[in-house]
């Protein structure tokens, strides 16, 4: 005992439980296992299997048919539905707003900027090109312009013209159904009436807009608003005996290549609102201080020879000469797209033409939803031309052009910008001023009408601040070589807004570096074909005869420069001449309203007769194997043939009409022309035809069949009224 106590004394108990707990543990288990079998008693169940599934199917049909006591569902079932409860907080949530607290727990002392990056520019998109053809009105050598004439009002009643018109028609007479004392002698759409000056003598020459006033027949006196002292003599001096003479205008024809595209400024601003970060401004975005187009580049590439015809270079478009054309214009044709998408230094003005009307070759078929109606024309001239004497009132002494602006900014002012800064500045007053002044103006025109001022303004509102998500580029090229053909490709030269920003504020120096940017190149038209001035066919061969030579009659059709017209003749040419020369042919001056039946005109081909086969004939006695119709008179059925060289120094046929290609298409057209000029001449037999002598004419005398002059057009003028021919008001300098 006494050694299992020193024993136990010297004991490592640690070391004994790490050594020997797990055979202590197992020892326990063994001896709780051998309790619970002995102390246990067990037995079998008495109930079967039957009798345990009829309890079951006992106690379930009890339950199903069970009733809830009244008594007992009220006093378990309270007012307030955990469902809905539940329902309401997935739904409405818990407002924290009664816990939150009234100051952040931490917050930065200086707000982190966003750092500016280079912008993502977009091109120009849908680049489309159309060949075209009119007759501008040009203006005086000396004309100048006179401020502070006095103004006049619109016309009333115009022609219905629509921008979806079936065919366009580029000699469509321009006609009025404004009388001569109306109000301003113009119609929707005519630049009469909207002008910073007159120029001298432009009673004379007016130019009618679209469906507007055709001043031809009319004297100067009587445009000025001052009704003659005698009836009978009116017209003696300005008209020369009810006009022998017609308009006193200019005009020439030009041929064009319409390119119009549109630049997406809605996706553009989005781009530049990510790039520019804190230096972004919903409000310098509307009045285009970030989003400024200082320039454009238009290149063209022209067709050569080869199997390739698109391998030559790309050439830069001379813009000076659209901007040399544009001078030479009386005035600019009222604008056919809402001013919203334009833009004055890629958005070209429209020349003055004396007929026809400009549309779909001066839009695009993306912008169709802001082509604007005769009538919305009207209304968009005179909006314009009272935001500009506003605009005159506060910004007097602002110059009229920024200076790095090109493109057309020289010609045009920027209406854009303007209606931009009175919608989205503050002048809130001067846009009511306005409106106001338009609403006075519908009711002096409309006396006794009935007349809803507010939707009248609101339809107004309505189209100043339809800035579209577009903008129209569009270009004139009259820099043009006839039967060329063409492609072009243009981009935008942009400020860059990023320019002198600091250092810390952008993502790298280099977005700060330079004051411009490109935009891509656009899509490349697709070829269009500047049509031949000149087309003719064989006619007849004549031999040599005594010591006349080998002659040759070619029916040439040629559009004629001087007058934008088509003339036709057949002119006889010997071996070794140019198929043209002076010929007696028909005339029609659109400008002038003159038809001259036996006019002296220059046929210029610039191709020369080489040699000419006429068709070659036989003795039908001599062939009497060939069976030949007696009808025939021996001439066989092959095609006369002459050679030709042209301007180039390239050799060719030129084959009797019947066997031409084209000739069928260059005839219909030419007769389609002359229907479509069929006015001219009637005005012209109305003034052939006209009274001469002052003292037996007098308006009651006027014929109705007086072609080319509408009766209205005779009435006195209204005293008390003045008129005046006034210009786009768009247009800057003289």
């Amino acid at each position: 005992m006494k050694n299992l106590m020193s024993n136990l004394k010297g004991m490592n108990y640690k070391e004994f439980a790490v050594n020997h707990a797990e055979k202590i543990v197992l020892g326990f288990v063994a001896l709780f296992v051998v309790f619970a079998i002995f102390t246990s008693k067990w037995s079998t169940e008495q109930r079967t299997p039957q009798e345990l599934v009829q309890k079951v199917d006992t106690s379930e049909s009890m339950v199903a048919n069970s009733q809830w006591p009244e008594d007992k569902r009220k006093e378990f079932l309270k007012q307030d539905d955990l469902r809905e409860k539940v329902k309401k907080l997935m739904i409405d949530g818990v407002e924290v707003s009664p816990y939150a607290f009234s100051a952040p727990l931490d917050y930065k002392i200086y707000a982190k900027k966003e750092r500016a990056k280079e912008v993502d520019w977009l091109p120009v998109e849908d680049l489309v090109a159309s060949y075209g053809r009119f007759i501008m009105m040009t203006r005086p050598v000396d004309a100048t312009t006179e401020e502070g004439a006095e103004g006049s009002e619109s016309g009333t009643e115009t022609e219905k013209a629509k921008p979806d018109e079936p065919e366009y028609d580029q000699f469509k007479r321009r006609t009025t159904t404004a009388g001569m004392g109306m109000e301003g002698m113009g119609g929707p759409g005519s630049p009469t009436g909207l002008t910073f000056g007159a120029i001298p003598g432009e009673a004379e020459m007016m130019a009618a807009g679209p469906g507007g006033y055709d001043p031809g027949m009319v004297a100067p006196e009587m445009v000025g608003g001052a009704l003659p002292e005698d009836p009978a003599m009116m017209g003696m001096e300005g008209m020369g005996g009810m006009g022998m003479a017609g308009p006193a205008r200019e005009g020439r024809g030009l041929r064009f290549v319409a390119v119009r595209g549109v630049f997406d400024l809605a996706t553009q601003q989005d781009k530049l609102e990510r790039s520019l970060g804190d230096a972004y401004s919903l409000q310098n975005m509307q009045t285009g201080k970030l989003l400024e187009f200082l320039d454009f580049e238009l290149e063209r590439k022209k067709a050569v020879s080869g199997a390739d015809p698109w391998t030559g270079p790309w050439e830069k478009v001379d813009i000076d000469v659209a901007i040399e054309t544009l001078n030479q214009s009386s005035d600019f044709d009222p604008e056919v797209v809402n001013t919203g998408i334009t833009d004055r230094v890629f958005t070209m003005p429209l020349p003055s033409r004396i007929a026809g009307f400009w549309y779909k070759v001066a839009t695009h078929p993306r912008v169709e939803n802001f082509t604007l109606s005769q009538e919305e024309i009207e209304q968009e001239l005179e909006i314009n031309r009272r935001f500009l004497d506003q605009y005159k009132k506060t910004h007097a002494s602002e110059r009229v052009f920024k200076e790095k602006q090109k493109g057309f900014s020289t010609l045009q002012l920027d209406m854009r910008g303007i209606r931009s800064d009175f919608m989205y500045g503050s002048q809130p007053e001067a846009m009511d001023n306005v409106f106001s002044g338009m609403v006075d103006d519908m009711r002096q025109q409309r006396p006794g009408e009935a007349f809803d001022e507010k939707k009248f303004v609101q339809k107004l509102k309505a189209n100043v601040s339809a800035a579209g998500r577009l903008l129209l580029f569009r270009y004139f090229d009259f820099d043009l070589t006839p039967g060329a053909t063409y492609k072009y490709r243009v981009r935008l030269v942009v400020r860059n807004p990023n320019y002198q920003r600091p250092i810390e504020e952008v993502v790298l120096p280099a977005v700060a570096e330079g004051e411009t940017r490109m935009t891509p190149w656009s899509n490349e038209t697709a070829a269009v074909t500047a049509e031949e001035d000149v087309h003719y066919y064989l006619e007849s061969v004549r031999p040599p005869r005594g010591i006349n030579g080998k002659t040759a009659n070619f029916e040439v059709f040629q559009w004629y420069p001087k007058t934008g017209t088509t003339i036709h003749s057949v002119l006889k040419t010997a071996v070794g001449e140019e198929i043209g020369g002076e010929q007696v042919a028909e005339l029609y001056d659109v400008a002038k309203e003159e038809f001259d039946e036996k006019a002296t005109v220059e046929f210029d081909t610039q191709n020369y007769l080489v040699d000419a086969v006429a068709s070659p004939s036989i003795r039908l006695e001599d062939h009497p194997d060939l069976n030949l119709p007696a009808n025939t008179r021996g001439n066989l059925p092959i095609d006369a043939e002459a050679i030709i060289v042209d301007n180039f120094g390239n050799l060719k046929t030129s084959l009797p009409a019947a066997a031409s290609r084209d000739y069928e298409t260059v005839k219909t057209r030419f007769g389609r022309e002359r229907k479509s000029l069929e006015w001219v001449k009637e005005a012209t037999e109305a003034r052939e035809t006209a009274p001469t002598d002052g003292m037996e004419f007098g308006l009651e005398g006027m014929s109705a069949d007086f072609t080319g002059i509408d009766p209205e057009m005779m009435a006195p003028a209204q005293q008390g009224r003045k008129s005046k021919r006034k210009r786009n008001p768009i247009r800057v300098g003289p």
